[in-house]
């Protein structure tokens, strides 16, 4: 898969505070990991963003999703966390507050999105011409 570069003040997850601080938003990291706690165990509210994520932000899921060497499922939830809460990837780290079945789970739902994606992108805009090996057709 080719990697598709986009400068950094096109990408919407920087636009929605992605890179802040949590004192930029006026929470301690303890608070925004608690954040990531409950908004990764409640799978409805993570798929909602993951569906908007993957719907609307064009530029930043081109330039993170088609980095292969990224771990572009951490990176779905992370965007997703932002979107839906304004928590920065600062707290990520609230992701291990869950347990096993739970991150697996929260994992599982982001693979899946990640795919829809890759096959939005091979049908239908960036990878017409290009053949992705990994994805079935």
């Amino acid at each position: 898969m080719k990697k598709i570069w986009h400068p950094w003040h096109l990408w919407e997850c920087y636009k929605y505070g992605f890179y802040s601080s949590c004192s930029d938003v006026g929470i301690t990291k303890e608070e925004g990991q608690e954040r990531y706690k409950d908004f990764f165990g409640d799978l409805q509210k993570f798929e909602k963003a993951l569906i908007m994520i993957v719907g609307d932000w064009k530029y930043s899921c081109e330039h993170f999703l088609t980095d292969i060497g990224r771990n572009r499922i951490a990176w779905l939830g992370q965007a997703s966390m932002v979107y839906a809460t304004g928590t920065p990837a600062e707290s990520r780290g609230g992701f291990k507050l869950l347990n096993e079945k739970q991150q697996q789970k929260a994992d599982a739902l982001a693979l899946k999105y990640l795919k829809k994606w890759e096959h939005e992108q091979v049908n239908n805009r960036i990878y017409k011409q290009m053949e992705i090996p990994w994805i079935s057709k």
